[in-house]
């Protein structure tokens, strides 16, 4: 199944990335990425495996840190809308919608 991401999920890691590089180093950064690619990964094997959740997207949680990703599955493949932090709104990031 392919995956695609909503335009501004570079944006959404950068962001993450550049918090847990400046509370402990690039290392803590980099265990952050590795969780997001192993989310990303469990999603691919079992993409409806996860529960819904705001807006009708399906919540996958990262080990170990507090984000979640958003992301639906259709005919297409599996499209990764939001990276998001547990504490944020649960309204951020749910109007995001995948280009015909």
């Amino acid at each position: 199944m392919e995956v695609t991401f909503h335009k501004l999920i570079p944006k959404d890691l950068r962001r993450a990335i550049d918090y847990y590089e400046s509370e402990g180093g690039r290392l803590l950064g980099d265990r952050f990425f590795a969780a997001v690619e192993q989310s990303i990964l469990r999603i691919m094997q079992r993409p409806d495996g996860n529960h819904y959740s705001d807006g009708g997207y399906r919540r996958a949680s990262l080990d170990t840190f507090p984000y979640h990703l958003l992301y639906e599955i259709d005919s297409y493949g599996i499209w990764i809308a939001i990276l998001r932090h547990d504490k944020r709104h649960p309204s951020y990031g749910i109007r995001r919608k995948r280009r015909s």
